[in-house]
């Protein structure tokens, strides 16, 4: 009899450590799926508000190269009017005669061309800001 209850006794505590065991693993499964679910819900969140940066960012860069370009264009422009005042100033010098020196160059328009150049530039930078 004693005996009985004692495998009885074993057989009751093996039960309850097998139920202890199957809901700890339940719960530890059920616990590692709910954290898993939110590091994702978590990481698609930081990937979205990484794209929505990389788009900024793209953005900001478009509007940068385009304003680069324009600049680009400007000064292309000015530095081609400049060398073509330049060369109608050499041009305009009339050719010294054999022996003689050579007479001055007409400056005077080519110099108020360049200050005049120089004068919009420093008018644009401070507008936009950057005084000289």
């Amino acid at each position: 009899m004693t005996r009985a209850r004692i495998l009885i006794g074993l057989g009751l505590v093996l039960a309850v450590v097998a139920i202890v065991a199957t809901i700890f693993h339940k719960g530890e499964t059920s616990g590692a799926a709910a954290v898993t679910v939110k590091a994702e819900r978590q990481h698609g969140a930081a990937v979205a508000d990484a794209r929505v940066d990389e788009r900024t960012a793209g953005d900001v860069a478009a509007s940068i190269a385009g304003s680069v370009a324009r600049s680009d264009a400007l000064t292309d422009a000015l530095v081609k009017t400049t060398i073509k005042d330049l060369r109608d100033a050499l041009s305009a010098v009339p050719p010294a005669a054999r022996g003689e020196p050579l007479p001055a160059a007409p400056v005077d328009r080519l110099r108020d061309s360049l200050n005049a150049g120089i004068d919009r530039a420093n008018r644009a930078g401070a507008a936009a800001g950057t005084e000289p």
